[in-house]
């Protein structure tokens, strides 16, 4: 595998997954916001047949209460954190010294995640499916934005020269040999910009470690052979 043939796919597999994320980021927030004003009257029409005759609310009142009740979603769901990014820590002694990582990662599921209301079955389940859709596609755009940002501050170079190692390995690659194979190499400019990276691993079994999914080698193969 020739390095520079591998530098090449790779900036380029890495321009096409910044382009797509800034595409989703910009695609995702005008459909929320109309999302979120639809949402707005199922709330309206929730409040005025189930509580506007028990407490006599005028209509303004109900949409008072159903701007608040939207409010209050939205900041619900982006006070207890993003559903869309996972949690990665590592520290390990290598050659260098001590490997201190600790930074979030894009989650492999999100768009499992904006259409999983997490809550009880029936009724209950298909109103909270409706009220966190917008927020959701909302959080879920905030997300790509800052994806493409991270790739696109990238140092492309030497993440395909960690990208060659695991494509050489085939199989998992722990942090600490990682780090051993580039003593020379700040870890924290090139594990955590990886998390980016749709066909990297992390793995967490018998320790901390990287692997390739075959989708991703297949895709370098394709492109290897074409003449």
């Amino acid at each position: 595998m020739a390095k520079k043939k591998l530098g090449r796919w790779f900036a380029d597999y890495i321009d096409r997954s910044t382009k797509s994320c800034r595409i989703g980021s910009i695609v995702l927030v005008p459909l929320s916001l109309i999302v979120a004003w639809l949402t707005y009257w199922i709330i309206w029409v929730t409040l005025w047949i189930g509580f506007r005759p028990l407490f006599d609310l005028s209509n303004d009142a109900v949409g008072y209460l159903s701007y608040l009740i939207l409010a209050i979603v939205f900041a619900g769901q982006f006070l207890r954190g993003s559903e869309f990014e996972e949690e990665y820590r590592f520290s390990g002694e290598n050659e260098a010294g001590t490997v201190t990582l600790n930074f979030s990662k894009a989650a492999g599921n999100g768009w499992v995640l904006l259409f999983d209301p997490g809550v009880a079955h029936g009724f209950v389940k298909v109103l909270a499916l409706l009220y966190l859709t917008a927020p959701r596609m909302f959080g879920l755009a905030l997300m790509l934005h800052h994806k493409a940002n991270r790739l696109k501050q990238m140092d492309v170079p030497a993440c395909s020269r960690v990208i060659g190692m695991l494509m050489r390995a085939q199989s998992r690659v722990p942090v600490e040999k990682i780090a051993n194979e580039f003593p020379e190499a700040d870890l924290s400019q090139i594990i955590p910009p990886l998390g980016d990276v749709d066909g990297v691993v992390f793995l967490e079994k018998d320790g901390r470690g990287l692997t390739l999914a075959p989708r991703f080698m297949k895709e370098f193969d394709e492109w290897a052979d074409e003449p």
